[in-house]
């Protein structure tokens, strides 16, 4: 396990492409946030981090689940930003 907590899939886990616009961050700050989602939601699994800009991209899915939708997933970031808005966030696209 890493520092950020459950990294990676396993092979029953679909992962949604998730994508945010932000008014500016630090990368170190965006990425510990994302991996962050993972320790706050135990069934959270993330992974491909990449941090670019003002954009923060990654794939999440909910562990051993095959059939998440990317509203799913929408719901859980929408209700982390609330408990963690480390920065703004102008527009957020899961696929």
């Amino acid at each position: 396990m890493s520092k950020y907590g459950k990294l990676g899939t396993n092979n029953m886990t679909k992962m949604i492409q998730v994508n945010l616009e932000t008014e500016g961050i630090d990368k170190h700050e965006a990425e510990e946030w994302v991996h962050e989602i993972a320790n706050v939601y135990a069934d959270m699994e993330v992974s491909d981090v990449d941090v670019s800009g003002k954009k923060i991209s990654f794939r999440a899915g909910l562990s051993g689940m095959d059939d998440t939708t990317s509203e799913d997933i929408q719901q859980k970031i929408d209700e982390y930003i609330t408990m963690n808005e480390a920065f703004q966030i102008k527009n957020i696209s899961c696929s």
